[in-house]
């Protein structure tokens, strides 16, 4: 659990209060907060003698603003990170064999299965159900071990 709130605040430090993206080309502006370069440029549309800040208000003369490449460099890699994570769950729900979803639950193997497993010599004459039946099966009582 703590990790997963770790791992959101780090997301949520990455994010551009604007866009609500992960920063793209972020700048600093005198107040401290950060904006994608682009956002900020949207927000404070025409040029004039001052701007205020999205977040705090605080009037700040408009266009000085300095790149931040420490949060573009942060942001990159949380973004990577987040992505790997997402590759890695889609990994867990795919057969290692046929990289196909696990749909199938082999009751005499006791484990899940993709539907070419199914086809196979393997589990031909096995009883298979759907996995989301056998969840609710097992679900008290025996546990599965995915």
């Amino acid at each position: 659990m703590e990790g997963e709130s770790s791992a959101k605040g780090l997301c949520e430090e990455a994010t551009c209060p604007l866009c609500l993206d992960f920063f793209k080309d972020p700048v600093t502006i005198d107040c401290g907060h950060n904006f994608c370069r682009s956002c900020l440029a949207q927000c404070w549309g025409e040029p004039g003698p001052e701007a205020s800040c999205s977040q705090c208000r605080e009037r700040t003369p408009q266009r000085t603003f300095r790149s931040n490449r420490q949060l573009a460099n942060m942001a990159e890699l949380v973004q990577k990170l987040q992505e790997g994570g997402r590759k890695e769950e889609g990994r867990r729900e795919s057969c290692k064999l046929h990289q196909e979803p696990l749909k199938l639950f082999c009751r005499e193997d006791e484990a899940p299965i993709c539907m070419v497993c199914d086809r196979s010599k393997e589990h031909r004459d096995h009883n298979i159900i759907p996995l989301d039946e056998a969840f609710q099966e097992y679900k008290v009582g025996n546990p599965i071990h995915i």
